[in-house]
């Protein structure tokens, strides 16, 4: 038996001897290469084409294309996915991805990929992002936005313009953030939305954000509304944000509009209507129209994703 484990081990150090000197080898030969003919380049993204109103995309664009959509309310960021593949599986293209989910409420800047360029969902994933929208003071819902129903109350009149401001300058820069419940994070293989629909509350990481710009203004007419403007980094839940700068003043809140105006260099102004790409392409917009559905929490979250 001794005998065994000894040829045991001394095989398996042979072949440990074997592997090293093989990575050495790699190694060795990956550093003549640079000092001969220098840094390797790096596979870069084919090019494709980024078609813009009122010119519509060619046939031949839809196999390697990225397109802005500006979202309707009430849609899911897959609702815009189908119907785009659905103008795109008439020109003999199938695959169509989105790079950063929006919550149903919101409205806004969505980028589809196409084809070959849905290589590159990830670059445009990394993008810091642009928001506007509008909070209600002194009220909150379980999903932090309009989507659900206000569960509590609290005072809101002590805060003033001047504590606004203050409260949401205090919140540029690196933090730590908590993801809602109403998320499409999973934990533990289940969707965090599922979950919170079940009453079920689960214990979530924080995650980094960088806040680079945190605006806000109150509404003439209405107290209790506070217009924002908010530029942040991928991964920022802007319900969460907004959330959070009530909790600071001493009330609760909850989004009643959020629009995102921008990806990186990327405009909301540059975008399509699901209705005006059907138009541009010679189609009837009604085929892409959104049946009404039975109301139900949100699924989706804002850049997974924003």
């Amino acid at each position: 038996m001794r005998r065994v484990a000894s040829a045991e081990r001394t095989l398996t150090a042979a072949r440990k001897h074997v592997v090293d000197s093989a990575t050495r080898a790699n190694a060795n030969a990956r550093s003549l290469v640079r000092a001969r003919f220098g840094p390797q380049p790096q596979p870069t993204p084919p090019p494709h084409a980024l078609v813009s109103p009122p010119n519509p995309p060619g046939d031949s664009d839809w196999q390697n294309m990225t397109i802005l959509v500006d979202k309707p309310q009430k849609y899911t960021s897959f609702d815009v996915v189908a119907r785009v593949r659905r103008m795109s599986r008439e020109r003999g293209v199938k695959k169509v991805g989105h790079c950063g989910t929006l919550d149903p409420m919101a409205t806004g800047l969505l980028i589809l990929c196409t084809g070959k360029a849905t290589k590159i969902v990830d670059t445009y994933q990394a993008s810091d992002k642009t928001y506007t929208g509008t909070i209600r003071l002194g009220e909150g819902t379980p999903s932090q936005d309009a989507d659900t129903e206000v569960n509590e109350r609290e005072p809101w009149e002590h805060v003033t313009d001047e504590a606004l401001r203050d409260a949401a300058a205090a919140m540029h820069g690196a933090s730590k953030q908590t993801p809602p419940m109403y998320s499409a994070l999973k934990v533990d293989g289940k969707r965090l939305y599922q979950s919170a629909r079940e009453g079920v509350n689960v214990e979530r990481k924080q995650r980094d954000v960088f806040i680079h710009k945190f605006e806000v203004e109150r509404d003439a007419a209405d107290a209790q509304a506070v217009h924002f403007m908010a530029e942040c980094s991928k991964g920022t839940y802007v319900r969460t944000l907004a959330l959070d700068l009530c909790k600071s003043l001493g009330t609760t809140g909850h989004l009643t509009a959020l629009r995102r105006t921008k990806i990186g260099e990327y405009s909301v102004e540059d975008a399509w209507t699901i209705e005006s790409l059907a138009v541009a392409l010679g189609d009837d917009p009604s085929k892409y129209s959104r049946s009404p559905r039975p109301k139900k929490p949100p699924s989706p979250t804002v850049d997974e994703t924003n």
